[in-house]
């Protein structure tokens, strides 16, 4: 089994197995973040001396985890310095644009994960809909005020 960032030695008595690659530096919307990752425990925060800082992990809203997330599903692909981490793609999603069935009930029209949700008839909802029409179909059911399945 081949993990990213996993190494593992064995030496006459004793065995040394230990996970992580880098350090890493991705850069997004202008500030950098240095990390050392692996598949098995995910991104480390480092500081700036390369040891894992005291809280190795950045809040949740962070764009660091979308950038981390899209260079990992793009290939974890790095500059010729094999520090600087190459991804493509927007550090905010998309918003999930969505259609009210009922009271309690919701369709997905359009979106990406994590972006924040949007009613259909709001700006926000109208603009991503604009944006998204021509590579979105819409069931002909759901075109028309029909039922969901």
């Amino acid at each position: 089994m081949s993990e990213f960032g996993h190494i593992a030695r064995s030496f006459a008595g004793f065995h040394i197995d230990s996970w992580g690659a880098g350090p890493f530096l991705i850069t997004v919307e202008g500030k950098t973040y240095r990390f050392e990752d692996s598949d098995r425990f995910g991104p480390s925060k480092l500081r700036a001396d390369g040891e894992i800082a005291a809280n190795p992990w950045w809040p949740e809203r962070s764009l660091f985890w979308r950038a981390h997330r899209l260079w990992c599903e793009q290939g974890r692909r790095t500059e010729s310095d094999g520090i600087t981490c190459i991804w493509e793609g927007s550090a905010r999603p998309a918003p999930t644009v969505y259609r009210t069935v009922g009271r309690t009930k919701f369709v997905i029209l359009d979106g990406e994960d994590g972006g924040p949700a949007v009613s259909e008839h709001s700006p926000a909802g109208k603009a991503a809909l604009a944006a998204a029409l021509p590579t979105t179909p819409v069931a002909p059911n759901l075109a028309q005020g029909g039922e969901t399945l």
